[in-house]
């Protein structure tokens, strides 16, 4: 079973944090990304993503690509603030291949919580926009960290968007 973990892409600027969208340079991120991944055969069963517009977006756009016909499922604490140990525990009993598009510093707690055990060990830095699977550790418990993707590395540089 492989997991992959999400930020969602680069979101517009405003003040009710719930209801942020993508921006426009966001949007073409994750969009290169989901393009990627789908030439890489990159899919999965499951397309997950937390209570908030811009993660709910970005499922949207990366399910078209790689998990077509797939239910988009939204799953309460995985926001900035949700309950790291509770989502380990979640993920450990699944059989299929899912993605989760949360946020930050939810991802990065995530991502050191599911390989060490320490949700503050602070091992990755999560842009936005960044995909990372990980896959259970075949020499023991927890999980490994397999590969990270941020949208610069498939789209290039910023030119002139927001």
């Amino acid at each position: 079973m492989r997991l992959y973990l999400v930020r969602h892409g680069k979101a517009e600027f405003g003040p009710e944090d719930a209801d942020r969208r993508l921006s426009s340079r966001g949007r073409a991120d994750v969009e290169a990304l989901a393009k990627h991944l789908r030439a890489q055969e990159i899919s999965v069963a499951r397309m997950i993503h937390s209570t908030l517009s811009r993660a709910r977006e970005t499922a949207e756009i990366l399910a078209a690509e790689i998990a077509p016909g797939a239910k988009l499922e939204e799953l309460e604490g995985i926001e900035p603030w949700g309950n790291v140990k509770a989502f380990g525990k979640l993920v450990d009993g699944w059989k299929h291949d899912a993605m989760v598009c949360g946020h930050e510093p939810f991802m990065g707690e995530a991502a050191s919580y599911l390989m060490t055990g320490d949700p503050h060990a602070n091992l990755v830095e999560v842009k936005t926009g960044t995909v990372m699977q990980f896959a259970r550790n075949p020499y023991g418990g927890g999980w490994q960290l397999r590969w990270m993707l941020k949208p610069r590395l498939v789209r290039g540089p910023k030119v002139g968007e927001d």
